[in-house]
C-alpha cells in the first residue's frame, strides 16, 4: 500500500535531511516528485518568512517615543502602525517570498545542471534538468529548522547550522542526481555559485546603469 502524498513528502524530507543518498537518486528518477520538490521549496520559504516576521515583531521599537500609544493603534490611513507592518510582512511572505524562492531554486538547479553535465562531466549529458532540480529541491528540507531562528542569540547559530546543513545536502543532491564523484560534485557547486554571483552582479550593474541613464536623459529625450 502506497503512502499518502503528505506522509510520503514528510518521509522524503526527513530522509533528505539525514543525508540519505538513496533519497536523492530516488527523487531524481521520479518524475512525479517535481511537485513535491516545489512544495519543499515553498514550505521552507514560508517557514523562513514566519520566523522572520516573529523576529521583526519582537524587534519593534517603542512607538511611544514617536507619540503613539502602547498598542500603536494610532490610525494611519485607517490602519494601525503595527497592524500595517504585520499585514505588509504577511503579504510579502505569502506572495513574494515563495516566488523568489522558486526562482532561486530554478536558477541554482539550472546552474548546477549546466556546469555539472556540460563542463565538469560532459559524459553525463543524458541527465535531465528536472532530475537535478528535484534533488536540489529536497536538499532544501533542513531549512524548516529555521522556524526557531527568531529566538534571540540562538537564532544566529540556527541560521548558520541550517546554511551548512543545506550546503551538505546540496552536495549529495548534486552528486547523486548527476552521478558525479565527490570531487566533481564539489567543483560543480563551486563553479555554479561563482557563475550565479557573476550573473547577479551583471544584472545589478545593468539595472543601476539603466536607472542612471533614465534619470540623466529622461528629461532630455522627447
Amino acid at each position: 500500500m502506497e503512502d499518502a502524498p503528505e506522509r510520503q513528502l514528510l518521509s522524503r524530507m526527513i530522509r533528505a535531511s539525514r543525508f540519505e543518498r538513496g533519497l536523492y537518486a530516488e527523487v531524481a528518477a521520479d518524475a512525479t516528485a517535481t511537485r513535491q520538490a516545489v512544495q519543499v521549496v515553498v514550505i521552507v520559504a514560508l517557514v523562513t518568512t514566519f520566523s522572520g516576521l516573529i523576529g521583526d515583531l519582537l524587534d519593534l521599537p517603542d512607538l511611544s517615543w514617536f507619540g503613539f500609544n502602547d498598542e500603536a493603534a494610532e490610525p494611519v490611513g485607517g490602519t494601525g502602525i503595527v497592524t500595517g507592518l504585520v499585514f505588509t510582512g504577511i503579504v510579502t511572505g505569502l506572495v513574494f517570498t515563495p516566488i523568489a524562492a522558486i526562482v532561486g531554486w530554478l536558477a541554482w538547479s539550472g546552474a548546477a545542471w549546466l556546469v555539472g553535465t556540460r563542463l565538469i562531466a560532459p559524459s553525463m549529458q543524458d541527465v535531465e534538468f528536472l532530475s537535478v532540480a528535484r534533488a536540489i529541491g529536497f536538499a532544501d528540507a533542513p531549512g524548516v529548522v529555521g522556524v526557531v531562528a527568531f529566538i534571540p542569540v540562538l537564532g544566529f547559530f540556527v541560521q548558520l547550522a541550517v546554511l551548512l546543513w543545506v550546503l551538505a545536502t546540496s552536495f549529495f543532491a548534486i552528486r547523486e542526481s548527476m552521478r558525479l564523484s565527490d570531487g566533481q560534485a564539489v567543483a560543480t557547486m563551486v563553479v555554479s555559485v561563482i557563475a550565479l554571483v557573476i550573473l547577479i552582479v551583471i544584472l545589478f550593474v545593468g539595472a543601476v546603469l539603466v536607472g542612471a541613464f533614465g534619470a540623466a536623459f529622461g528629461g532630455v529625450l522627447p
